[in-house]
């Protein structure tokens, strides 16, 4: 054994290239350079089943996966130490020939283990050959994980923690055998989701997963793939880029962890790793917290914004201390002209009278912003093509999902352009910041006149979203953004970032009167959004929203939907859709609606750590998987939510498992806990059954919603 560092060795063997740590242990074949073994050295744990495809990874040149089309040999290897980081990298280069007379590519696969350290991080660069002049598109790099089980497939459990999208849901700890007959391509992470898969050994207590830590500069799609017998992992890094002759290119490094423990471990590494590159925006106001935010359609309203102000006041008494108000200017969200109020919904000075209304009643006020482009009918489209994302051949282009003339991010013009907007506004209106749509990446600008890599256009909607910031802070200091879509990397640029993708709520909520999730699931997923995000990330969740019925279809306010709004507004900071007149029910059609929000509301504020505490799920257990259950902290005060997603009548035993007791200490054994109905008011009682660790045990009601302090 050749120790190159500490405990870090490389060596060769007949045939092989060994690389490993105390930890774990890579093979290679040192004659095609195949990935050949990947495993833990204590307990002795295979990761990965091989045969590998040579090398493991890829690249996309003009739509052609090059290495699953041409193969890829193994040219040489070497060996490099960085003892500052304590780690060692071997990089094997491969050359990939096209067809004869094509180009010739060298294909580097960096692996890099740390001292001590369980995992591994693999990065990829690419250099072009080639004898003419022709421009080639490089559309990015994909990373395997082949055959990955931690020991035994049969003992294994996968995970995908992140928002939760009912296409691509994958409830947690799914059993491994029930995935080995499916494809999933997950939502592109960091903007969509988090992009970090996994799969737990209980038995072993191992758990491996992975990620891109791209710090959100791009975008990355994971998948998940079984060929009927094992599972692999895939991660596909867009980095596209036009590629002359010469050009090389680098990708985002791989992370692939390996945890002695069970899968909550892992989130802690990668929320390591997203403070790391995607740090939180730091100037997030106070008022951010208290925030119940009511969403407003326009069109609702028969006589537009006035009818609006004359509502606020009733929405005020119901609790909502912030408004978001849908697009008011021509076009809505296929702008055509940004700076126009859209007539139909009344003048300039209708709408600066609704935001003085709301500002004397304490509310805040949140304009739309359409970020992704503009309708092709817009005067900008004529007057301002440098603005846009081009095509090649100069025309601009359209945007990949919704079809407008799709604009350029990174453009330090569209920059201006949208700073110069957000100043015009708070100069005529004093709304409080903006609320932004569609800000997920959307793909490369290939117009050769760019001075900057293609992929830059659609992924700076972060560094357009801090100008934008920036800008209105100079102003307004305690102004903010809320980012419609859900990835961590907004974090960087926004105060607030949704949860729930349009149709979550309703179609989960379908799924539990189908008997297919529980209150579990759902408490499974927030649990593991908060464990992977900085300490401090604002979410914003809602059961309904406007493309609730526009994208999907709403089946009203039901007790089981309405219980979920309750977790939302005990539990995070929630948002409620004041209606819409085309697609109803809506809360207004019954004055109970807007009584129960009445209710959830009333004790968000009389309880402070509601709205400012610490939110502790894994702390609040119980066994029921029909009742979701929280604790929220805040200077030593310990308040319990139970809210009840059944239609029958639950007993709750709650195991309390934070270690500091409250100012006064833990109830004691043989005691009771008077806990609240926060929609019924009457005094719930629950008895002290254990003591160390605390636990409670009460009857809920069906659908019933208990609060109240430890």
């Amino acid at each position: 054994m050749d120790i190159v560092h500490k405990d870090i060795y490389v060596r060769e063997e007949p045939g092989r290239i060994v690389f490993g740590n105390s930890r774990v242990r890579l093979v290679f074949d040192s004659a095609t350079g195949n990935w050949l073994q990947f495993g833990t050295e204590s307990p002795a744990v295979q990761l990965i089943a091989p045969p590998v495809p040579s090398p493991a990874l890829d690249f996309r040149i003009d739509g052609t996966w090059m290495v699953a089309k041409n193969g890829a040999s193994l040219a040489s290897y070497r060996v490099s130490t960085d003892t500052h980081y304590s780690s060692v990298s071997v990089r094997l280069l491969y050359s990939v020939s096209a067809s004869p007379g094509g180009d010739t590519y060298n294909l580097a696969a960096t692996y890099t283990l740390s001292s001590g350290q369980a995992s591994l991080k693999r990065r990829a660069s690419l250099i072009r050959h080639t004898s003419d002049d022709r421009i080639a598109h490089m559309e990015g790099f994909r990373f395997l994980l082949p055959g990955v089980a931690a020991g035994e497939p049969e003992q294994c459990r996968v995970d995908v923690p992140g928002p939760w999208f009912p296409a691509t849901y994958v409830a947690p700890a799914t059993p491994y055998s029930a995935l080995v007959g499916r494809t999933i391509n997950f939502h592109s992470a960091p903007d969509g989701g988090f992009g970090l898969l996994a799969v737990t050994n209980p038995t072993l207590r191992l758990t491996l997963a992975t990620w891109m830590e791209t710090g959100g500069e791009v975008n990355y799609g994971p998948a998940l793939s079984g060929d009927g017998k094992r599972i692999t992992f895939g991660m596909d890094d867009h980095r596209y880029c036009r590629l002359s002759p010469g050009d090389g290119v680098e990708s985002d490094p791989q992370c692939v962890a390996v945890v002695h423990g069970p899968p909550e471990d892992v989130l802690l590494l990668y929320r390591a790793m997203a403070v790391r590159t995607m740090p939180l925006d730091r100037n997030t106001p106070a008022w951010v917290r208290d925030m119940v935010l009511l969403e407003l359609y326009p069109p609702y309203f028969p006589g537009g914004f006035r009818d609006i102000a004359a509502k606020l006041p009733f929405y005020r008494r119901v609790g909502f201390n912030a408004i978001y108000l849908m697009p008011h200017w021509v076009g809505g969200y296929s702008p055509i002209d940004l700076y126009q109020v859209d007539p139909a919904f009344g003048t300039p000075d209708d709408l600066r009278a609704l935001v003085k209304t709301a500002h004397r009643l304490g509310m805040r006020v949140l304009f739309d912003m359409v970020i992704h482009g503009f309708n092709e009918k817009s005067p900008v489209v004529r007057e301002r093509p440098d603005l846009f994302v081009h095509n090649e051949d100069g025309s601009i282009a359209r945007h990949p999902t919704w079809g407008s003339m799709s604009t350029d991010w990174a453009s330090p013009a569209y920059q201006q352009y949208m700073v110069d907007l957000v100043l015009h506004d708070l100069r005529e209106y004093d709304n409080d910041g903006y609320r932004v749509d569609a800000a997920s990446y959307k793909g490369p600008n290939w117009d050769p006149r760019i001075p900057y890599p293609a992929y830059r256009s659609g992924s700076a909607a972060p560094e357009l979203m801090a100008a934008m910031i920036r800008a209105l802070r100079r102003q307004k200091p305690d102004a903010v953004l809320l980012s419609e879509v859900f990835g961590p990397v907004f974090y960087t640029a926004s105060n607030l970032v949704h949860d729930n993708q349009t149709e979550a709520v309703q179609q989960f909520v379908e799924l539990m009167d189908a008997g297919k999730v529980t209150a579990a699931d759902y408490k499974a997923h927030m649990a593991s959004v908060f464990g992977m995000l900085p300490r401090g990330a604002n979410r914003v969740f809602f059961a309904r929203n406007h493309d609730t019925s526009w994208f999907y279809h709403f089946n009203g306010y039901t007790p089981r939907l309405m219980a979920m709004d309750a977790i939302h507004a005990l539990c995070t900071i929630p948002e409620v859709f004041a209606g819409d007149p085309k697609h109803g029910p809506n809360p207004d059609d019954d004055p109970k609606t807007f009584e129960y929000y009445a209710k959830l509301f009333a004790v968000r504020k009389r309880l402070p750590e509601l709205a400012h505490g610490e939110l502790l799920l894994r702390e609040a257990e119980t066994d029921n998987p029909h009742v979701f259950t929280a604790l929220r902290r805040l200077n030593g005060r310990v308040t319990v939510v139970a809210v009840s997603l059944s239609d029958t009548v639950e007993d709750v035993r709650l195991r309390v498992t934070v270690p500091s007791a409250p100012p006064g200490g833990w109830p004691r054994l043989g005691s009771q806990v008077v806990l609240r109905d926060v929609i019924g008011g009457a005094d719930v009682k629950a008895d002290v059954v254990a003591a160390t660790p605390l636990c409670i045990r009460l009857s809920m009601q069906p659908f019933q919603v208990v609060a109240g302090r430890l």
